[in-house]
Formats: structure tokens, C-alpha cells, sequence
């Protein structure tokens, strides 16, 4: 996440997130599709450049993308773009104009070319790799020096395009220098002690004492992030006859309310092991149950599914986050109804390694029998469900493939009429909650922690940390 705060200070995209996660013009100034919502047409800003003096045009967008979408490099961005978009189907109409020509019918394509995709930042056409030795972007600063996990700095970009709604130039501040820290108790004697102005994502744990420092400000921003509990569907117990009522009975141990106020102090959002939330996503359907613990039907569904006994089971995470916490939490949790878990944590490192030659076979992430995984805000519920739901998602740890979810999922993106997207979205919810191949507990309300002179950074907490409005008031 450090790597992608960096980027985001001289890379842009065609469209980025606002502090309320609705999408804004960046690169690009409008987006609109076609009646079959299959081709959509993205005109361009003009005058702008990359801060090697080269012009920004519809070529640099056709190239970037077509780099993302070629399976050999191995993307990120496929995790959402994947089915939607081939290669070969982005098109420059003029030079300020791309089209945008789809696999299949999709509403909400734009946040797959924003900056909640991350890895669709555009890049100039004749980009040759290795990003560090030619940070060429469009952004407002530019990367000065970069030292590997120990800090880098930026300084302004002369010719950014940006200016404020009172017409001066962007950014305000000359020089920027990121200090990486990866201690989360180490970053916040940093702030306390002065020596840090901002610190980008604040985890909550172990950071109280931040709250009560009157020389800092936390400011909070409703999140959509979460930590994804994945059930294995290719691997035991859950991959049998009975593994819907034993995914059912884990989900049934669980105090969401206890967990959220554990982890974030009550202030993060109940989650009910669906996307479609209206508390987090507005214009979502209610949701079918607010699941509360519940252990005499957790032991129920343990009894029909031949466990009466109880089972064991496996959760594998990284040592990142709130991710012990909450492994610990669900370990205690799961006990009075007679599941036993036992704790596997590995380094972020290991937790996310796996062969080059099949990484996706055999990251611990993706494979292992059940697994918490962080994912940061997605802007909307049919973003995530792409991203993970999908039988082609490539970045599925459940492996879930329910023909009748992928069926009303494909009709819910072929429209861009609300009332009927509201019907598809009721059944897309109960059908997640119901087989619940995950588990999402909450969702994640995002704090950031600068210095009470500190202003104007922008952006939905975490990792979108925009700062060409960032200034420093003087005493």
C-alpha cells in the first residue's frame, strides 16, 4: 500500500475518487456509454503533458491499457478488467477521444479505469519499464529520489495541469519526502514527536494515543474497505456436500458487533457477508439478514452437515493490520459452537509469495483452506463481486462458481436502469449471503492522522492520498 501512495503523487488516472468514493474527472473530463452500455466513449483533457514535456493524448491511453490487459505481465488490474475488456479493444477515436469497446455489457466500467483500479495509472505511449529509473507521469509532483523501504521525495511538477477553483496553479507545496515506517507503533511515536507531518492510513489499533495528542488531527472518512474471511470452496471441510452449512455455521459464531468495537472502537460499518449494503454502498437493497451470532443454529447447521461433534479448521493470514486481531477474535468466537481454529500466520511476504511460474496456483492467499485477506476500498458492491465472485475472477481465494450468481451478476452490469440494477442487486445479495463463500464482517472506516496545521489532502482515506491541495498554515 506504501508502493501505491508513492505512485499516486505522479501517476494520474482517467478518473479518480473523491473523498465520498464517487468518481471525478482527472485525465479524463467525461465518460459516457452507448444504449447497451457495451462501448463507452472517454473524452480526454486537453493541454495536458507528462512532466518529461511530451504531450497526453488518446495513444498514451490505448497503450496503457493494452500493457494492464496483456495477461504475460501479469496486472493487477485484471482482477476487475478480466472478462470485460480484451485486448484490442480500446480505440482512439481522435486524439482526444478513446472508445472503449467491451467484452460484454458493463454499468459500472468507469471505476475499472479509476484510481480504484490502481494499476490503470497511464503512462506515457513509449514507456519501456522499470518506472523507478523514469517516473514519467502526469501528476502533480515528480519523484526526486527513491531509497527502498527507507524514503523518497518529491518535488513540484513545473508544467502540472491542475489549477484550484480560484485559478492558481497545483500543487502548493514544493517539496514532498515519504519516510517508510513499517511499524505501526514506530509511525505513530513519529507523529506524536513531530518529526512526521501526516501519516496516510492510520490503523486504530494501538493508535488511541493519537486521538488525544493535541497537536494532531484524525480525520475519519467512510471506507468500503475490507478484510475479505475466504472460505476455500476447492479445499476440505468446504468443498463437500455439506460445505454451505458449515460455511454458515462459522458465519453464525461471529459478533460483528463485539469484532467492530474491538478492532475499530464501534466506528467502522456492520457487514453481513454481502456486497450490496446500503449503510455503505447508498441505493444497495437491505440486506437479507443482519446476521447476529447465533450458536444454537451455528450448531445446527454443524449437526445437518454430519459435524455435531464440532470440526477443526485452518485460518491463514498475514501479521498486517487488524488481521491477528481479527483471527483471534474469530478463533474465540468459533469455540462455544465447537469449531476449533487454529491460527496460521505468515509474514505479508510469505502470505503473498507464490511461483513465478504459477503464482496464482500457489500464493497462500489465493490456496489456502480459509484465509483473511485485506482489500482496500472498492468503490462499488459489482467492483468487488468482479474482482473476487466471478469464476474468472483471477483474484478469487473462494474459488465460488455459482452459475446462478454469474447469470443475474451479467444482468445486473448489461443495464443502467436503477429500478431494475435495485432487483438484480436483491437477488446478487441474497445469493452471496446464502452459500456466504466469504465472510465480510464490516467495513472499513478509513482514519488518517496529520498535524493540525495540515490541510487539504484529499482522498478516501489509506492509499488515495492525494496531495496537490495539501498546504502547511503557519503560526
Amino acid at each position: 500500500q506504501g508502493g501505491l501512495g508513492l505512485v499516486y503523487q505522479f501517476l494520474e488516472y482517467l478518473l479518480h475518487l473523491h473523498n465520498d468514493n464517487s468518481l471525478r474527472g482527472k485525465l479524463a473530463e467525461s465518460w459516457t456509454p452507448n444504449d447497451s452500455v457495451d462501448v463507452w466513449t472517454f473524452k480526454l483533457r486537453s493541454g495536458v503533458t507528462f512532466n518529461d514535456g511530451s504531450p497526453f493524448g488518446a495513444e498514451d491511453v490505448v497503450t496503457s491499457m493494452e500493457r494492464v490487459l496483456d495477461p504475460d505481465n501479469g496486472s493487477g488490474a485484471l482482477s476487475q478488467l478480466n472478462g470485460v475488456l480484451s485486448p484490442g479493444g480500446t480505440k482512439a477515436v481522435d486524439d482526444l477521444t478513446v472508445e472503449f469497446n467491451l467484452d460484454k455489457p458493463f454499468a459500472d466500467f468507469p471505476y475499472m479505469v479509476s484510481s480504484g483500479n490502481y494499476n490503470t495509472a497511464i503512462l506515457p505511449r513509449t514507456y519501456k519499464g522499470d518506472i523507478i529509473k523514469n517516473p514519467v507521469g502526469t501528476g502533480p509532483f515528480m519523484l526526486d529520489q527513491y531509497v527502498p523501504k527507507q524514503k523518497a521525495t518529491f518535488k513540484k511538477n513545473p508544467t502540472y495541469w491542475g489549477k484550484d477553483e480560484q485559478g492558481r496553479q497545483l500543487p502548493y507545496l514544493d517539496t514532498t519526502e515519504y519516510t517508510m515506517v513499517e511499524d505501526n507503533a514506530a509511525q505513530n511515536l513519529q507523529l506524536q514527536s513531530g518529526a512526521q507531518d501526516l501519516q496516510p492510513q492510520t490503523v486504530f489499533q494501538g493508535a488511541q494515543a493519537l486521538f488525544q495528542d493535541p497537536n494532531l488531527r484524525v480525520d475519519i472518512y467512510p471506507g468500503t474497505g475490507i478484510r475479505e474471511v475466504a472460505f476455500n470452496l476447492n479445499a476440505e471441510p468446504w468443498s463437500g456436500a455439506n460445505g454451505k452449512q458449515l460455511r454458515q455455521a462459522v458465519a453464525y459464531c461471529l459478533d460483528r458487533v463485539a469484532i467492530n468495537q474491538a478492532l475499530y472502537d464501534g466506528r467502522s460499518n456492520l457487514g453481513f457477508d454481502t456486497f450490496w449494503d446500503p449503510t455503505v454502498f447508498a441505493g444497495s437493497p437491505n440486506v437479507p439478514e443482519e446476521r447476529a451470532q447465533d450458536y444454537d443454529k451455528a450448531k445446527q447447521l454443524l449437526s445437518e452437515a454430519g459435524m455435531a461433534d464440532g470440526m477443526n479448521i485452518k485460518l491463514t493470514f498475514a501479521k498486517y493490520l487488524e488481521n491477528p486481531q481479527l483471527a483471534q477474535l474469530i478463533q474465540e468466537q468459533c469455540k462455544p459452537a465447537g469449531i476449533t481454529v487454529e491460527l496460521d500466520q505468515l509474514s505479508y511476504d510469505a502470505y503473498y509469495a507464490g511461483d513465478d511460474d504459477d503464482y496464482y496456483g500457489t500464493t497462500p492467499w489465493l490456496n489456502a483452506a480459509m484465509t483473511i485477506t485485506e482489500w482496500g476500498s472498492r468503490p462499488a458492491p459489482g467492483i468487488y463481486a468482479a474482482a473476487m465472485l466471478l469464476p474468472d475472477a483471477v483474484w478469487s481465494s473462494s474459488h465460488w462458481d455459482n452459475k446462478d450468481f454469474v447469470d443475474a451478476f451479467n444482468q445486473y452490469e448489461s443495464t443502467a436502469d436503477e429500478a431494475t440494477r435495485t432487483e438484480l442487486a436483491t437477488q446478487l445479495s441474497q445469493l452471496q449471503q446464502d452459500d456466504t463463500p466469504i465472510m465480510v464482517p464490516f467495513y472499513i472506516t478509513q482514519l488518517r492522522t496529520q498535524k493540525k496545521n495540515v490541510y487539504g489532502v484529499q482522498g478516501p482515506g489509506s492509499f488515495y492520498c492525494d496531495l496537490s491541495q495539501c498546504f502547511v498554515a503557519q503560526a
